[in-house]
């Protein structure tokens, strides 16, 4: 039986968090091992589960994700990033991919897209969206 990839979730909307999860679960090689609604939960849940991959919206109350990132580069965290964000223009996707992240999706990414995000960051690609 080949390793599932385990993906920790951080987006402080609940829908939309339930969302993916609900979307992530529909694939046999994955496994949602947490769920966090701010980076302050992100980093720490990463800490604690040790995530292969995690999905970190941007714009996250108290601790951003650009922010949890360092907190998790800082703890010498393995999991590899994809962050998410409504505007691909946002100058805290280069924060983020400074602070660690793998690459970026937009809020609008389908499916197929966030499954794919997911398995190329752990065997090690990158992404960046449009």
């Amino acid at each position: 039986m080949e390793e599932k990839i385990r993906i920790l979730v951080a987006d402080d909307h609940p829908m939309l968090r339930e969302g993916l999860v609900a979307v992530l679960g529909t694939q046999s090689d994955f496994e949602v091992v947490g769920e966090a609604a701010d980076g302050e939960e992100a980093a720490r849940l990463a800490r604690r589960l040790e995530p292969d991959v995690i999905l970190l919206d941007l714009e996250m109350p108290n601790v951003d994700g650009v922010e949890a990132l360092e907190r998790l580069r800082d703890a010498g965290s393995t999991a590899r990033a994809v962050v998410f964000t409504a505007y691909d223009t946002d100058e805290r996707v280069l924060g983020a991919l400074r602070a660690g992240a793998r690459g970026y999706l937009l809020k609008g990414a389908s499916r197929e897209e966030i499954f794919s995000a997911v398995r190329a960051v752990n065997s090690g690609g990158s992404l960046l969206g449009p």
